[in-house]
This record gives structure tokens, C-alpha cells and sequence, in this order.
């Protein structure tokens, strides 16, 4: 009887077989994975462009709207829409669309621009409260970065080279007390002059006397209730001018007392001595 010959199959088959279905189980877990988590941007692109490299065969990119989920196909596969004849199409992925998540700079100009919205809320506040005064020329209303500032101007609050607030201004100053008596900002009163040398008795200096009327101020806001703790006066003399001191209109600009509102989070974020923000 002639004996039936056995081909010997090599080795190498089986190990080949092994090793396609091992790929394919790596290929399927981390698809797996991607598909059930929360994916990061920049993480996603890393891991699928390192499969596709190793594997050559993930899910192609295309943007989606946010909160969609997107279906794509491996490389090669099949349109599951054609027709059933042929090989049978790969197994779709469905991934969802990764959230869209603001950047740290993001974040930081949506609270500036809160900030600021805030602090033209304030401002339009005191400009309704204060409107009269306005209108009669005596006091202006404008906002910093980080700063409400009411600007008294001498013409309606002090005799030239004085620093006693004239009478006919304390009702303004009352109805500002008013205003901030229940605020939780901090109050800097600062007095500036123009650049002519005073030649008072009273006054060494501009420096002097433009402390002096800032310390007028502030006690007849502390006067009026509010907390001494919020208070501080400084004289400026005539640093900081907001006209050119060439003729007698810009230098009565000049000349002025001006309220600065300075809330919490302003303090916050500057230097500290003492427990004191430093201005």
C-alpha cells in the first residue's frame, strides 16, 4: 500500500499567523480605547499619527462641529452606502468630536474683558448720579485698565493757591460719599497743580499744597462714613499733567483733585508692602 506523504509545514507559517492576529488585536484595544475616552487634541494627534505610521491603517481627519460625532473609515475600506458585492467593507470607527477647550490666553481676555465691563458699569453709575455736576463743568468721570477715577477740577472746589474746599462744593462731595460709602473699593485721593511755583506763606510748595487739598477731600469723605481703612491722600504736586502747562486754560486743567476707585481684584495683582498694595 502506498503510504500517504505528509507535507511538513514550516514553522514560520504559524508564527506569521500569530503575529497578524496579535497586530490586529493591538489595532482593535487602542481603537477601542480612543473611541470610549475623552480626547485630547494634541494627545489624539500624536497617538494617531504614531499608529498610522506602525499599522497604516486609522481613521483619516476631518473637522467637525462641536458635540458631533464623526464616522470615518479606515484606509481602503469600503463606502458602507455602495454596493454589497465584493470584499466585505472594514468595521467603521466612530469617534467623538474631541471638545473644543479655550486656551489660557483665552481665559485671560474673556476676565479682562469682564473686568473692564464692570468697571464702565461703575462709571456710567456715577456719571447718571453725578450728572449735573458734569454738565456744569465741575467734575469729569473716566476709567483706567484697572481704575474708576472721578477728577474734581479747582475751578469748582478750591480758591486758587487754597486748601479749603469751598462751601458750594460739599453737597457734590456728599452725594460721592454716598455713592461709595457702601462699595468695598479702595479710595485714593491724590492732589496735583500746575507747574507755576506758589508763593503762598502757607505752602512750601506745589507739593505742599496739592497734599493739602487731597487731605481736604478725604476727611470730608471719612466725615460723610466711610471706613478710614479705605482711605489714603497723596500730593503730586505738578507731575503728571493732563494738559500742556502753556497757558492759563491748560494750567487750570491741571489743577485738580482727582478720586481713584480701585477694586479688590486691581490690588491683587500688584506689589504688596506691608500688607499694602503699592500704587
Amino acid at each position: 500500500m502506498a503510504r500517504r506523504r505528509r507535507r511538513k509545514v514550516g514553522s514560520s507559517g504559524g508564527w506569521l499567523t500569530t503575529y497578524a492576529d496579535m497586530v490586529t488585536l493591538l489595532l482593535t484595544f487602542f481603537v477601542l480605547m480612543l473611541s470610549i475616552s475623552v480626547v485630547d487634541v494634541e494627545r489624539y494627534k500624536a497617538v494617531a499619527e504614531t499608529l498610522r505610521s506602525s499599522f497604516g491603517s486609522l481613521p483619516t481627519e476631518r473637522p467637525a462641529a462641536p458635540g458631533e460625532s464623526v464616522m470615518e473609515l479606515a484606509p481602503g475600506a469600503a463606502d458602507p452606502d455602495s454596493s454589497l458585492e465584493g470584499p466585505p467593507p472594514t468595521q467603521l470607527i466612530e469617534l467623538d468630536a474631541p471638545p473644543t477647550a479655550n486656551t489660557r490666553e483665552d481665559s485671560d481676555r474673556a476676565l479682562e474683558d469682564l473686568r473692564r465691563a464692570q468697571l464702565e458699569e461703575r462709571a456710567a453709575e456715577l456719571r447718571s448720579t453725578m450728572s449735573d455736576a458734569i454738565a456744569a463743568g465741575d467734575l469729569e468721570i473716566e476709567t483706567t485698565d484697572d481704575t474708576v477715577i472721578i477728577r474734581i477740577k479747582e475751578n469748582a472746589s478750591f480758591p486758587s493757591g487754597s486748601a479749603n474746599m469751598q462751601r458750594a462744593f460739599d453737597p457734590v462731595v456728599d452725594r460721592i460719599a454716598d455713592d461709595l460709602v457702601n462699595s468695598d473699593d479702595r479710595i485714593v485721593v491724590t492732589g496735583y497743580t500746575d507747574d507755576v511755583p506758589i508763593s503762598s506763606g502757607r505752602f512750601r510748595s506745589n507739593w505742599d499744597l496739592s497734599a493739602a487739598r487731597a487731605v481736604s477731600v478725604l476727611m470730608s469723605l471719612r466725615d460723610q462714613g466711610i471706613d478710614a481703612d479705605r482711605l489714603s491722600a497723596r500730593g503730586m504736586g505738578e507731575n503728571n499733567p493732563i494738559a500742556p502747562n502753556d497757558n492759563e486754560a491748560t494750567r487750570a486743567l491741571n489743577r485738580r483733585v482727582e478720586i481713584a476707585l480701585i477694586p479688590a481684584w486691581a490690588d491683587a495683582d500688584k506689589p504688596q508692602l506691608d500688607g499694602q498694595p503699592i500704587d
